[in-house]
């Protein structure tokens, strides 16, 4: 029997992370941008919700991520929009850093 309890994949090592840098990995199947601030591990959809844009090659400013195509920009904590329309928002993920390694909570 299978469980829709959410559960977590291991997406990197904790090796890969470098402080204040992103990466695009994949949970299933979807491209994720894995942030890594302040000594903590934070997972949001790689895709801007303005036009689609690739976050993951975007630009980090403090607790913010800028999309690369048009400039928009969102808390990666929260998901929510800083600069855009107001009511754009992303999703975010839990993410853990455990044994060396980096964990995503994706939903059963």
């Amino acid at each position: 029997m299978s469980s829709s309890l959410p559960e977590f994949q291991e997406v990197a090592d904790e090796s890969a992370l470098v402080e204040n840098r992103m990466m695009v990995v994949e949970l299933s199947g979807r491209p994720i941008a894995l942030i890594y601030s302040n000594f903590k591990a934070y997972a949001i959809d790689n895709e801007c919700s303005h036009l689609g844009g690739p976050l993951g090659r975007g630009t980090l400013k403090g607790n913010t991520v800028i999309c690369p195509l048009h400039h928009w920009s969102y808390n990666f904590t929260t998901g929510r929009i800083v600069e855009g329309v107001a009511d754009e928002k992303i999703r975010t993920y839990e993410a853990k850093i455990e044994m060396g390694k980096v964990w995503v909570k994706i939903e059963g």
